[in-house]
């Protein structure tokens, strides 16, 4: 599996992508432009995983003044399709996300600040109940030390919790994954 940005020529692809996941019923990712895809593009950037020729998994970054002068927002707007990880393990965490487990990686890379924060919406229920399942992990995984809750506030006009992530024990932890992935 390849992580990269989303580039004009994955667009075709992207589309793809978008419809599946439209069937799906997650209307935040049903088209570009509930993706909020070139204003993403425009302030932050977009990643794609693929797999065997095929997206399978996208989530974006951006700033974020709403929380902070340094702060910026990752896994926005990140959805996969069901089925297509080569992960096989278990753990503590979600690990079994690809947004969570690989594209974390590339937003501390990616990203000109380590004040990375993630959102999960409080009540607004957007992916056949998925969201309100993230939104409960995000407090297991708080407990853990990955997350440290910061604040509950509207954001884009939408309730939300804002979580900061702890760089230092996310990348301890995923770094204790290796050997656990299956072609």
């Amino acid at each position: 599996m390849e992580i990269i940005p989303i580039t004009i020529d994955l667009l075709p692809k992207l589309e793809i992508f978008c419809k599946e996941v439209e069937e799906l019923g997650y209307t935040n990712n049903s088209s570009l432009k509930a993706m909020k895809y070139e204003w993403c593009k425009d302030y932050g950037e977009y990643f794609c995983a693929i797999r065997d020729d095929k997206i399978v998994a996208v989530a974006g970054c951006h700033p974020l003044p709403e929380v902070g002068e340094n702060a910026w927002r990752i896994l926005f707007r990140g959805c996969e399709l069901p089925h297509q990880d080569i992960f096989k393990g278990l753990g503590k965490g979600d690990w079994n996300s690809i947004t969570q487990r690989e594209f974390i990686p590339k937003f501390i890379e990616w990203c000109p600040s380590n004040e990375l924060y993630l959102t999960t919406n409080i009540y607004y229920e957007h992916s056949n109940g998925k969201a309100a399942r993230n939104h409960r992990l995000m407090g297991l995984l708080a407990k853990q030390g990955i997350l440290d809750k910061h604040c509950d506030m509207e954001l884009y006009f939408t309730e939300q919790t804002i979580w900061k992530l702890n760089i230092d024990e996310y990348t301890k932890r995923r770094n204790k994954l290796k050997g656990n992935y299956v072609d």
